[in-house]
């Protein structure tokens, strides 16, 4: 999952809802997609925390070279 991009890894979670949502699985298959499910939304929840820090960090340099 390291070389995953953002956007991949938001493609895979609506694969894996289409899947859910369809109803068409047995539980061992279920139970393997909610674990992928929760670890890519661990993953694009770090990508969204980094760069959110990032763009903080760049509008207070902004504003300190501007104030």
């Amino acid at each position: 999952m390291e070389n995953m991009s953002y956007t991949q890894a938001v493609a895979r979670l609506e694969e894996i809802m289409g899947i859910v949502q369809g109803g068409k699985i047995d539980v061992d298959e279920l139970s393997g997609l909610l674990k992928e499910a929760t670890e890519l939304l661990r993953f694009c929840n770090a990508k969204l925390y980094k760069v959110d820090e990032e763009v903080k960090r760049l509008l207070d340099e902004m504003n300190g070279e501007n104030g």
